[in-house]
C-alpha cells in the first residue's frame, strides 16, 4: 500500500496461545476486509512452550501480510510490545491479547473514537469474565492511576488498544509499564479517550498474570507520577525532600539540647547529614538531563529542506475538491521560521487549504478573522508566545482549532496549552503527513461548529 498512514498494524503478543491464534487472525482479517482497509498482524512469541510459533510460521507462509517475531525465552510483555511497536509500519497501530477475549468486532468503533482527534483510545472491559480476586484490586489500582496521573480511564491495563503511530514510537516501555502505556503518553502531551468493549470469558489456555502484579504495579505507578512531575527537575523533588528532612533534624536537635535525649540527638544529625547526599543526587539527575538535553538541542530541527509533497492522501484529495469549489478553508500559520513557513505553507496548500502566515504573535492576533478555521501557532516565538495567543484565541474566537508546534523541551508548555483548549500539538521535527491529517480533522470539526463569530475583545 502507497500510503502507510491508512496501513493498519495489528500488534498480538503470544504466550502460550496454540489454539487461538489463527482463530484471532481469521476474525481480524474479515473485520478489516469489511472495512475496505489494509493491515498487517505482528504475532511476538514471549518464549512459549507450546506449538505457538509453528502457527505463526504457517500463518505467515500462507499470508504475507503475518509477520512473526519470537523470543528465545519468556521476557514480558513490555518487551514484546516494544518489539511489536518498532516492526509495525502502519499509521494506526492496535494492539490486542491473543486470548479471544478482545473482540476484533470493535474495531470500527475503536477507529472512530480515533477520528473524534485522540491519539489514543483504550478499550473498557465494562462487564468483566474475570474471577473477582482479579477484577477488584484492578479497579483500585485503575482509580489510583486516574487520581494521581490525571488520565481519566475505567480499565488502563485493557490490552485493547488503538494508537496512532507518533505515539508508540514515542512512548518507551521497559519493566512492566505496558500498563501505563496512557500514562506515560499524556506525559509527552498525547490525548487518550477509551470505549467500552465486549469481553469474552478465556476458553483456551490459562491467565498469566498473578497477584504479585498489583504490588509492582503500585510501584510503577509511583515511577510515572515522578516522571510526570519531576522528570524534568529532579533536584526540586530531592531539594524539597532535603528541605524537610533538614528542618526536621534541626527541630529534633533543638529539642535535645535541654535534657540531652540521646535519640533525638542521633536522628536529628542523622537527618542533617542526609541533606547532603539528597542535594548531590539531585545535582546529578539534573546534570545528566541538561547533558542529554543538549546533546538533543544540537541536532537540527528543520529537517526539510525543500517541500515533500504528501501524496495518496484520501483527506488531501477531499479537501482539494474543496478548494476547486471555492469553498477551502482558510488556515493562519504562525512561526517566526521563514524556511518552516514556506515548508508547510506548500504542504497544506497542496492539500487544498488557503494558508495566511504570521511571523509572530502579535500578526497572529492582527490577520485572524472570523472566516480563519485553524491556527497552526509555535509555542515560542519573540514577544508575544504561543500561549499567550492562544489564551486570546480560545476567548475572543472559540469555535477555531488551534494546532500548537513545540520542539524538543517544551513538553510541559504543550500539556499546558492542551489543558488551555488547544486541539492538539504537534512536535518538531515535524511529520508533514501527520500535520496535514491533524488540519484536516481540525477544519472538518470548525466546519460543523454552529458559530464562527469572534467575541468581543
Amino acid at each position: 500500500m502507497n500510503d502507510q498512514t491508512q496501513l493498519l498494524s495489528f500488534v498480538t503478543p503470544v504466550k502460550d496461545e496454540q489454539d487461538t491464534i489463527r482463530e484471532l487472525y481469521t476474525r481480524i482479517a474479515a473485520e478489516v476486509g469489511a472495512l475496505g482497509r489494509e493491515f498487517e498482524m505482528i504475532f511476538i512469541d514471549d518464549g512459549s512452550t507450546d506449538r505457538s510459533w509453528s502457527e505463526i510460521e504457517t500463518l505467515a507462509r500462507e499470508d504475507s501480510r503475518v509477520r512473526g517475531i519470537r523470543f528465545r525465552r519468556n521476557i514480558g510483555k513490555a518487551n514484546t510490545l516494544t518489539a511489536g511497536f518498532n516492526a509495525a509500519k502502519g499509521g494506526i497501530v492496535f494492539t490486542m491479547d491473543g486470548d479471544l477475549q478482545d473482540d476484533p468486532k470493535e474495531i470500527p468503533r475503536f477507529l472512530a473514537k480515533l477520528d473524534e482527534g485522540y491519539d489514543l483510545v483504550s478499550g473498557w472491559k465494562q462487564k468483566r469474565h474475570d474471577p473477582w480476586h482479579k477484577v477488584l484490586p484492578s479497579r483500585i489500582f485503575n482509580g489510583m492511576i486516574s487520581r494521581w496521573i490525571g488520565v481519566r480511564l475505567h480499565d488502563h491495563n485493557c490490552g485493547f488498544k488503538c494508537y496512532r503511530a507518533q505515539v508508540v514510537k514515542s512512548v518507551v516501555l521497559y519493566g512492566e509499564m505496558h500498563r501505563m502505556v496512557p500514562s506515560l503518553a499524556s506525559i509527552r502531551g498525547y490525548r487518550s479517550a477509551e470505549i467500552a468493549v465486549q469481553h469474552h470469558p478465556r476458553l483456551h489456555g490459562r491467565s498469566k498474570y498473578g497477584v504479585q502484579r498489583f504490588i509492582r504495579g503500585f510501584l510503577d505507578l509511583q515511577t510515572v507520577w515522578f516522571l510526570k512531575n519531576y522528570g524534568e527537575r529532579p533536584l526540586h523533588f530531592m531539594g524539597g525532600v532535603a528541605v524537610v528532612a533538614l528542618l526536621i533534624g534541626g527541630a529534633l536537635l533543638a529539642s535535645a539540647v535541654p535534657g540531652g535525649n540521646l535519640i533525638s540527638v542521633v536522628l536529628g544529625a542523622a537527618l542533617m547529614a542526609a541533606t547532603f547526599p539528597l542535594v548531590v543526587c539531585g545535582f546529578l539527575a539534573e546534570l545528566l538531563i541538561h547533558r542529554a538535553t543538549r546533546n538533543d538541542r544540537d541536532l537540527p530541527i528543520e529537517t526539510v529542506t525543500k517541500p515533500t509533497v504528501v501524496k495518496n492522501s484520501a483527506q488531501a484529495a477531499a479537501f482539494q475538491l474543496r478548494m476547486e469549489s471555492g469553498e477551502a478553508p482558510l488556515i493562519l500559520l504562525a512561526d517566526d521560521d521563514p524556511d518552516i513557513r514556506e515548508v508547510l505553507d506548500v504542504q497544506l496548500t497542496q492539500a487544498g487549504f488557503r494558508v495566511e502566515q504570521a511571523a509572530d504573535g502579535d500578526e497572529t492576533m492582527w490577520k485572524m478573522t472570523a472566516e480563519t478555521a485553524v491556527v497552526i501557532l509555535d509555542l515560542k516565538m519573540p514577544g508575544r508566545d504561543g500561549i499567550d495567543c492562544l489564551r486570546e484565541l480560545r476567548q475572543r474566537y472559540p469555535d477555531v482549532k488551534v494546532i500548537m508546534m513545540s520542539g524538543f523541551g517544551e513538553t510541559h508548555d504543550a500539556v499546558a496549552a492542551m489543558k488551555l483548549g488547544a486541539f492538539d500539538y504537534v512536535q518538531k521535527p515535524i511529520d508533514l503527513a501527520h500535520l496535514v491529517g491533524c488540519a484536516c480533522r481540525a477544519a472538518q470539526l470548525h466546519a460543523h461548529s454552529e458559530t464562527h463569530q469572534p467575541l468581543p475583545a
